[in-house]
């Protein structure tokens, strides 16, 4: 029996508390080879939204059980929706408005001019991306995802407002530099991984390497899910105060 953890509100509890379940290592690389199939990247996403909505409850045990699959992997695909709003939609405007403004200068023959004006739009869509990034839309629509079960509010201007409303903002970015940390070892594993595609090592030892990458990265999410409902606590009890 697991006595309630206090919301872990640095990196070190918050890998604490993952870590308090004994399968934790077993279902991050189970989740990480189904996100490295891009097929079973729903139930991965699906599983890390679990873990969200399972902290917000309190329970002691943050992981879901090896339970409602067909659920999981509905909640995954919500849950996508927001990282591809906020991420791929932006790139894929600013993609757009650079190949019809750069052919509209072809045309009006100023091709002096287009350089320096593609170099602005890909700038402009390099801060937007960056912005997103660094005030956590992700996870903070994911919370609003799991707080009402409302997909159109997080993938809404709401999740903006949240991220840099008082006295949300300083909690968020708190979590956000904290849970920063939880991504080295996915990231030393990405160098090893570039590297041995670098050097052509056998398929299946890149193979092995990708799938650690992947169970690392679902173990980081894990790690910033928790982090993220801590800072929404705090949050939520100096608005009480």
């Amino acid at each position: 029996m697991y006595a309630p953890l206090p919301s872990p509100t640095t990196m070190p509890a918050a890998v604490a508390l993952v870590c308090r379940d004994p399968a934790w290592w077993r279902k991050c690389l189970l989740h990480g080879a189904l996100a490295m199939t891009i097929i079973g990247l729903p139930l991965a996403t699906g599983f890390i939204m679990e873990s969200y909505d399972n902290t917000r409850r309190g329970f002691p045990i943050p992981l879901p059980p090896w339970r409602d699959w067909t659920l999981r992997a509905l909640t995954g695909i919500f849950a996508l929706l927001i990282d591809l709003a906020f991420f791929l939609l932006p790139l894929m405007v600013g993609g757009l408005t650079l190949g019809c403004v750069g052919l509209a200068l072809v045309l009006a023959a100023q091709t002096a001019l287009l350089e320096p004006v593609m170099y602005s739009i890909v700038t402009l869509m390099g801060l937007v991306w960056l912005f997103f990034f660094l005030i956590g839309v992700g996870p903070i629509g994911r919370l609003i995802f799991a707080e009402e079960g409302q997909i159109e509010r997080a993938l809404s201007i709401e999740t903006v407002r949240r991220a840099l409303q008082p006295p949300y903002r300083a909690h968020f970015w708190r979590a956000r530099w904290a849970s920063l940390a939880a991504y080295l070892p996915a990231a030393v594993i990405a160098l090893i991984t570039g590297s041995l595609v670098t050097i052509n090592a056998p398929l299946v030892v890149i193979g092995l390497a990708g799938w650690l990458l992947c169970s690392a990265g679902v173990f980081a999410q894990l790690v910033g899910a928790q982090l993220y409902v801590a800072a929404e606590r705090q949050a939520q009890r100096e608005l009480r105060a």
